[in-house]
């Protein structure tokens, strides 16, 4: 992990009694970061779960970069490159609250409530979670906030996944159905004329409405989504890396793990032996 200087804000450990359970947060705190502020983990062993207090700043998940500004959340995923930064143009400091989170459960929990593709959500309405995990913090035992801090990441984690339903339901019919068609194809081979014809629109007419509505193109949502699941295979299963890219559609090996390592920053075979570690 590489840190440069330039922030300050309390931190507060909350070391395992016993066994570490499979989730738990043993470091939280807040940052009031300098315009000079950089967070860099290579391969991060911890989920961070972030709440931006002011200002704006960038994450980067792998080798996408996000803008997280007032009022967001950001996800930053176990076993993929991290990059936190202050945005330096941005008049107002950049503050944010954050939990680092251990154990293997907290990468099948996002994926169980689908927000593995999703590392910044605006307007989550979330902070007094994230208050209460530092209030807590501050004036409980370690052994209350251990269990606590469990309870209060479920909750945020559900939370989370009912907006993006909620938020899903404003899609159009014609939006709704193509990514329902998408979610239920990751494991086959994705063809956009037979998925137009099943809409009843040109595949330039379904890519534009979904790209307004969705946000990303529709190869990058599917993309997103077989990164995904690769993640999930790596860590459960003991499939090959090759056997995994040929269930994703992808014959070439050398592909697949350049893909992977394009999308999350790091080789499909380091972010198994890391998972590995952190199981």
């Amino acid at each position: 992990m590489l840190n440069k200087p330039g922030k300050h804000g309390p931190i507060y450990h909350l070391p395992s009694l016993g066994d570490p359970p499979p989730l738990s947060v043993q470091f939280l705190g807040i940052n009031y970061c300098d315009t000079d502020y950089l967070n860099i983990r290579k391969l991060a062993q911890i989920t961070v779960f972030g709440y931006v207090l002011s200002g704006q700043g960038f994450v980067q998940v792998g080798h996408q970069t996000y803008t997280a500004q007032q009022g967001d959340i950001f996800i930053l995923p176990a076993g993929s490159y991290h990059e936190v930064s202050a945005d330096p143009d941005h008049q107002v400091q950049w503050s944010y609250i954050w939990l680092n989170i251990s154990g293997y459960w907290i990468l099948k929990l996002l994926e169980a409530y689908q927000l593995l593709p999703h590392v910044v959500i605006p307007d989550s309405g979330l902070e007094p979670l994230f208050k209460e995990a530092i209030e807590g913090a501050k004036h409980k035992s370690v052994e209350e906030m251990q269990n606590e801090l469990q309870i209060i990441v479920m909750r945020m984690i559900v939370s989370l996944s009912e907006a993006l339903r909620k938020r899903g339901e404003a899609l159009t019919l014609t939006v709704q159905a193509i990514k329902q068609f998408l979610d239920n194809s990751i494991l086959r081979p994705f063809d956009p004329i037979r998925l137009s014809a099943q809409i009843g629109i040109s595949n330039k007419q379904m890519n534009r409405l979904f790209k307004r509505e969705v946000g990303t193109t529709i190869y990058s949502y599917v993309i997103s989504k077989r990164i995904e699941s690769a993640k999930l295979m790596l860590l459960d299963t003991q499939l090959t890396i090759s056997d995994i890219g040929y269930k994703l559609g992808y014959a070439d090996p050398h592909y697949f793990s350049n893909l992977f390592h394009s999308k999350t920053g790091v080789r499909p075979s380091a972010f198994r032996k890391q998972l590995n570690k952190i199981h």
